[in-house]
C-alpha cells in the first residue's frame, strides 16, 4: 500500500502543474483561455485604449457643453445692449472665443442686422451670404437669412441679385407669399409690367398673405 501511495506521489511531483485560475473559475471555454491568455498583452493595451477614449470623450463633451453655455450667455448679454456699438463688440466676442458653437452662428446674424439697420448693405450682405453658405437648406434658419439677404440686395438697388434669393425662397414652404410680392414690387420697378402681373397674381392665391395685403395686391393688378 505505501509502495502504491509513493508511486502517485511521485506521478504528482512528475505531472506538469495545469494554471487554474480566475478564467478558470469564470468557467471559459479552454480555447478562450488559451485565446486570451496568449493574447493578454495586445488585450490589455487594447483595454487601456478603450478606457482612455472613453474618459476623453467625456471630458470632451464636458468642455463643449462649458462653451455652448459661456457662449449662450454671452450672445444673450450682447443682444441686451442698449447701444450698437456694445453690441457690436460683445457679438464680436462671442465670434472671437466662442466660434464653434451655435451662438456664434446667431451673432453673426445680429452682426448683419446691426449693419442692415446702419444702412451699411456691403457689409450686411457679406455676413448673411457667408452664414447663408454655412447653413444647408434643411435648417429652420436658412429662409430666414435667405430673406434677410434678398432684402439686403433689395436696399442696396442688386435687384438681380434680389430677385434670385428671392426666387429661391419662394420655393420654401411658408415664404413664398411674400416673396411673390417681393418680386412682384421689383419686377414693377423695373417696369416689366407682365411679370409683375404674374408674380402679384400668385401672391393672391397664396394662404399666407394677409387679407388687407391682397386687397392692395389686387389694386395694383387693376392699374398694371
Amino acid at each position: 500500500m505505501s509502495e502504491q501511495n509513493t508511486f502517485f506521489q511521485q506521478e504528482i511531483l512528475n505531472k506538469p502543474l495545469q494554471k487554474h485560475g480566475l478564467l478558470e473559475e469564470l468557467n471559459l471555454p479552454p480555447k478562450a483561455i488559451q485565446f486570451i491568455r496568449r493574447n493578454k498583452r495586445n488585450l490589455i493595451i487594447a483595454l487601456v485604449c478603450g478606457v482612455l477614449a472613453i474618459l476623453g470623450w467625456s471630458s470632451l463633451s464636458y468642455y463643449f457643453a462649458r462653451q455652448n453655455d459661456r457662449a449662450a450667455v454671452l450672445l444673450a448679454e450682447a443682444v441686451d445692449q442698449g447701444t450698437p456699438e456694445k453690441r457690436k463688440i460683445l457679438l464680436q466676442k462671442v465670434l472671437d472665443d466662442y466660434g464653434r458653437t451655435g451662438s456664434a452662428k446667431w451673432a453673426k446674424i445680429e452682426l448683419g442686422h446691426l449693419a442692415f439697420d446702419a444702412q451699411q448693405y456691403d457689409e450686411a450682405i457679406a455676413v448673411y451670404g457667408g452664414v447663408r453658405d454655412d447653413l444647408s437648406k434643411s435648417s429652420p434658419v436658412y429662409p430666414l437669412v435667405l430673406m434677410n439677404l434678398a432684402q439686403a440686395y433689395e436696399n442696396k438697388n442688386l435687384l438681380p441679385e434680389a430677385l434670385s434669393a428671392y426666387q429661391g425662397l419662394a420655393e420654401i414652404k411658408g415664404f413664398s407669399g411674400e416673396s411673390y410680392l417681393a418680386m412682384g414690387r421689383i419686377y414693377e420697378l423695373q417696369k416689366d409690367a407682365p411679370r409683375a402681373k404674374e408674380m402679384y397674381g400668385k401672391a393672391l392665391t397664396e394662404e399666407g398673405v394677409a387679407p388687407a395685403v391682397k386687397e392692395k395686391v389686387q389694386a395694383k393688378l387693376n392699374r398694371l
